[in-house]
């Protein structure tokens, strides 16, 4: 028997919600699919959840095909996985108009011992007043209340200027955009995540003072770093066993085990066995009944809104300091120093009140200029920074420059004020500062 074939994997979005409800509806719209594939059913099964939600599946002769849905979020998640080589698009694309989405993000495998394995993705827009579905990956329209003006400028520049658009669209978290010029760069919001020309000088800076500064490095905690340019580094250790990796958005993470440029770019470190990702609110996760971890890193966005302000508060490290060793280090990105220096000491000061020692250092990432960090942990951190001990590309082995602070930087430290869920700060001062720019 052959065992090549297709296998879509398919986010639905804005779905009409009474539909989703239905669970007979749903197995209608579904059963024609494979009648309209002339396709052999062998069982079905479908069952709707109080107050709200379906799940479905329908085995078939020659696969399987499925779906859960969540009315209230209007969303739908689907996989056709199938034998053989008809054109399957066309009547997936006529069940998303039943079900009335407004937008789709597609996932399009080949399977199969003969098969490459790189997906297509496609990104779309539907519209139910008679004109033409669109292709979002062939326009991308920047919204005037995302991103700083810097970034948002940039972006415009990039995508006027006819470079390549390898993805855009949206997650019910952000906007996505990566783009291809003579560097590959992401943008989630309209802010400039990376830059593929000098993103090592931060993602080394990050990882490597406390993966030489823990005694062990067995478990490995990350939260955020969907990308997986982070975990690159991490799986560098040869003793590292097991990494959780925690990031709210699949699409993100997504993109990142698919797309062949930023696979390139993260050496497929999503796709190692060691790695467990759990699509989740960091906060949330960090209350499970967890092991103790080596290392902890945190690579949190910059706290532009109060939604991320609340990941930097006194309880997220108080919870974080449960879970981290005895030996273990911590390390949580802490925005520029430069740009918002009152918000690099305040989240300095938050982790210290939390009840973990803290030492700060700096790098700089030529696309955003001076860059800052807090390491922390429940001994006192040793002033001698031991040498990196695997490949690096971006710093040097000794990395003891990276913790002479300057002096104007320093003059700031007083001003730190710690931020707490009852009394949300971060976002305002960053706010402050970030406008005087």
């Amino acid at each position: 028997m052959d065992s090549n074939g297709q296998h879509f994997i398919i986010d639905a979005k804005e779905c009409q919600a009474e539909i989703l409800n239905d669970a007979k509806l749903l197995e209608k719209l579904l059963t024609k699919v494979v009648s309209d594939l002339g396709m052999e059913i062998l069982n079905t099964h479908f069952h709707s959840f109080l107050p709200h939600g379906v799940t479905g599946a329908i085995i078939l002769s020659t696969s399987h095909y499925s779906i859960h849905t969540w009315p209230e979020h209007r969303y739908a998640a689907l996989d056709l996985y199938t034998c053989g080589n008809q054109e399957l698009w066309p009547v997936l694309e006529e069940l998303l108009n039943e079900m009335k989405a407004g937008s789709a993000f597609v996932y399009e495998l080949s399977r199969g011992h003969e098969s490459k394995n790189q997906p297509a993705i496609k990104d779309l827009i539907f519209t139910y007043d008679g004109s033409k579905k669109k292709d979002s990956e062939r326009t991308v329209e920047l919204r005037d209340d995302r991103g700083n003006a810097y970034d948002s400028i940039q972006l415009k520049e990039l995508v006027e200027g006819q470079h390549n658009i390898l993805y855009h669209g949206s997650s019910q978290f952000q906007d996505i955009t990566l783009v291809e010029a003579n560097d590959l760069r992401l943008y989630l919001d309209q802010e400039l995540q990376f830059s593929s020309l000098d993103e090592r000088h931060y993602h080394e800076a990050l990882v490597f003072p406390a993966m030489e500064m823990a005694s062990e490095h067995e478990r490995v905690l990350i939260l955020g770093g969907g990308d997986g340019l982070a975990l690159r580094e991490v799986l560098k250790y040869p003793n590292v066993k097991h990494v959780d990796l925690v990031d709210i958005d699949p699409q993100v993470i997504g993109l990142a085990k698919t797309n062949p440029k930023l696979i390139t770019q993260n050496n497929r470190s999503l796709l190692d066995e060691r790695v467990n990702i759990h699509f989740e609110d960091a906060k949330k996760f960090i209350l499970r009944e967890l092991q103790p971890y080596d290392v902890i890193i945190i690579d949190f966005p910059d706290p532009v809104d109060q939604v991320i302000s609340s990941l930097y508060t006194i309880e997220l490290f108080s919870q974080t300091a449960k879970i981290l060793s005895k030996q273990g280090v911590l390390v949580c990105q802490s925005n520029s120093p430069e740009d918002t220096p009152t918000v690099f000491w305040s989240i300095g000061k938050t982790i210290n009140m939390a009840g973990l020692n803290t030492l700060e250092y700096n790098v700089i990432v030529p696309s955003f200029g001076l860059w800052g960090f807090h390491l922390a942990s429940h001994f006192k951190l040793p002033k001698i920074i031991p040498s990196i001990s695997v490949q690096h590309q971006a710093l040097t082995s000794d990395m003891s420059n990276l913790f002479t602070i300057p002096t104007s930087i320093k003059e700031v430290r007083g001003k730190a004020v710690m931020n707490s869920l009852k009394n949300l700060k971060l976002h305002k001062l960053y706010k402050n500062e970030i406008e005087k720019w």
